[in-house]
């Protein structure tokens, strides 16, 4: 059970001092604190370790990208215009291979640190490490190339063969990583610097040097070693003298200190728009290389706190209740009139997941913004004169996601899974009516599924709705054999999007009708995350409530992420574990293909196969509604589900 505390006031943390310039600008107040109220807690501030758009919210105030997007709504259709962060200006060559980005100078961390391009490639080949398992790595920067620096000792013939893979990120000392391998007494092995010399008597099989190394503290931090494809270890290692790991090759070089390189096997038309996603953010080397060195290849620590070069810093979080962000002194960006950001001293993130909870704090004014406006709740908020409803595009579309595997868990002794039929599937869509769902639980603030993504994506084609048809639900249900009733189990999240409670709630309603039978698990949703983002095998989910912002606006994003069958958990998007081979090869194509008409026409068929089969029951998609103090000005409400707050003021 969980319980919350309503407090009675907004404490202010500084004198508000206004501030006018001399060209007629409106007058800010400098100074003050901000509290912002959302359904869910942050899960983690490091930018391999998150998932959900209310973390990426706050952590774009403390870190940052090279590029961000500006969006704008051209009757219905959304436009964007890439615009520089990190990256001053940026090129790219005629064959829309190479991109070269430019630095601005005299950037600092909040440690003190400088920015360079050293520290770009660092943070973006980590992101790239396929042992941090990095949730966005495929969606966002699956295009850039990652080999990391290695060494094959052995052959595979006598059983012996070993790869030793350097542990990235210990900095320019990495790439001079050595390993050798001689005579001895007894098994041992020594580090001095970046040189490991493993010991082994005569007949030391290949699999016990592996060992020995991997659990030796100082080795591992340089070098993880393996059998190598198709050598099981058991033949005994020979000397092997001082070998160099060969270099690391990625598609991120550092030419020199304000210029970033980035070649691609081939074009990628939305890369700038990947760029711009908050997996692509920058933090410091000095914290980074702190971090791995205590647990390699990936760190331990930045989880709980980061360096960036955002307008905040990271005072102060108390899992579960709040995060505060205090005002970094040394920011770089300046307003239009010239005035340093940001204007305010802290914003605090407040924890509420209940809806009600959350609005009745936003009307006494111990919030001053509240995010995911329940849509009821409208009629009220408009008639309080101290109170401004933001009513911003979304681009998030609700599913119910279904795992499609045979068994649950997908082991020999699993259990048989009915929603592995297509029918079934199919059968669960006609059931649910969500013209009623927008109608009466979403007030009319959102829209009906036509597709997996929302009209103003690029590659959207409309190849839906599902009627609600529950005769034709029945006639699927016989077809596929099933034995009425049919109970399913659903697990859905609790204040994360708009009425996600009733939305659940109803769902549940609905298949009833069809003689389906729906347990609901509501759950917090940290812990909802860590309980759908498991293999297959270990897999305990049939449905869940889920969402996904399609915040590059391109389909490959919403798409690819959530559907290739490349991007199952743990780690990236695809709960379902949903695959089609057909859908694959599309969207792999929809990647590598430049031409924008033709992008169109492959993610149309792949839309059109997805619909068939059925993985989700698709819902609809959100409108953010946003509550906002009277008194608060500037607060922006980005079509990405961001509030952007480092030009915010308060009156």
């Amino acid at each position: 059970m969980h319980r919350y505390f309503l407090l009675g006031a907004v404490l202010v943390a500084a004198f508000l001092i206004p501030v006018t310039d001399t060209g007629g600008q409106q007058q800010v107040k400098i100074g003050g604190k901000l509290v912002v109220a959302q359904g869910t807690d942050a899960e983690s501030v490091d930018p391999i370790n998150f998932s959900a758009s209310p973390t990426a919210s706050i952590m774009e105030h403390i870190i940052q990208t090279l590029v961000r997007l500006d969006v704008e709504d051209r009757g219905g259709q959304l436009e964007t215009t890439p615009k520089g962060v990190l990256a001053e200006s940026w090129s790219v060559s005629p064959d829309g291979r190479v991109w070269t980005f430019n630095l601005r100078r005299g950037i600092k961390f909040h440690d003190g640190t400088d920015l360079d391009a050293s520290v770009v490639k660092l943070s973006l080949e980590r992101a790239l490490h396929p042992d941090c398992a990095a949730p966005f790595r495929s969606a966002v920067l699956g295009r850039l190339a990652y080999s990391p620096a290695s060494a094959t000792t052995g052959t595979v013939a006598d059983k012996n063969a070993i790869v030793w893979r350097a542990n990235l990120l210990l900095g320019p000392e990495g790439n001079n990583v050595s390993v050798a391998i001689a005579s001895g007494a007894s098994l041992g092995v020594s580090v001095s610097g970046s040189a490991i010399t493993v010991t082994a008597p005569a007949g030391t099989t290949a699999a016990a040097v592996i060992r020995a190394v991997n659990e030796n503290a100082a080795a591992n931090k340089l070098v993880w070693a393996s059998n190598a494809p198709g050598s099981d270890g058991s033949g005994a290692v020979a000397p092997v003298t001082a070998t160099r790991l060969s270099g690391f090759a990625t598609s991120v070089e550092a030419p020199d200190a304000n210029t970033v390189r980035i070649t691609l096997a081939s074009p990628f038309a939305p890369l700038l728009q990947h760029l711009a996603h908050t997996a692509a953010t920058i933090v410091s080397a000095k914290r980074v290389r702190e971090a791995i060195a205590a647990a390699p290849p990936c760190g331990k620590g930045l989880q709980d706190k980061v360096e960036g070069t955002g307008p905040f810093m990271l005072k102060e979080w108390r899992r579960g209740e709040r995060m505060v962000l205090v005002k970094n002194p040394n920011y770089w960006e300046r307003d239009a009139a010239g005035r340093q950001l940001p204007y305010l001293d802290e914003i605090e993130w407040r924890v509420i997941p209940d809806d009600a909870a959350r609005m009745i704090e936003l009307e006494r004014g111990t919030v001053h913004i509240a995010v995911r406006v329940p849509p009821l709740d409208v009629p009220r908020l408009q008639r309080d004169p101290n109170i401004v409803l933001d009513f911003t595009t979304s681009v998030r579309t609700i599913y119910i996601g279904m795992n499609v595997r045979d068994r649950i868990p997908d082991t020999p002794t699993g259990a048989a899974n009915p929603l592995a039929d297509r029918r079934v599937r199919q059968a669960l869509n006609y059931c649910v009516d969500k013209e009623a769902i927008v109608r009466t639980i979403m007030g009319g603030q959102a829209r009906v599924s036509d597709a997996p993504i929302v009209p103003q994506v690029f590659g959207y084609a409309k190849v839906g709705p599902y009627p609600f048809d529950p005769a034709r639900a029945a006639a699927l249900l016989r077809e596929a054999g099933v034995t009425l009733p049919l109970r399913l189990k659903m697990h859905h999240p609790r204040g994360r999007y708009v009425r996600d409670v009733q939305v659940a709630q109803a769902v549940q309603a609905m298949l009833g009708t069809c003689r389906i039978e729906v347990e609901l698990i509501p759950m917090e949703f940290v812990s909802f995350l860590a309980l759908i983002n498991k293999a297959p095998s270990e897999a305990e989910h049939q449905l869940y409530l889920l969402g996904w912002g399609t915040i590059t606006l391109d389909a490959d994003y919403g798409l690819y992420s959530l559907f290739h069958s490349s991007q199952w958990p743990p780690g990236p998007f695809n709960r379902g574990y949903y695959k089609n081979d057909r859908v694959d090869a599309l969207l792999q194509q929809g990647r590598e293909e430049a031409n924008p008409d033709r992008r169109k026409a492959i993610y149309a068929e792949a839309q059109r196969l997805i619909w068939e089969d059925a993985p989700w029951i698709f819902s609809h998609s959100e409108s953010q509604i946003t509550g906002i103090r009277r008194n608060v000005k500037g607060a922006d409400v980005h079509v990405t589900e961001r509030l952007i707050l480092w030009q915010t003021w308060m009156d």
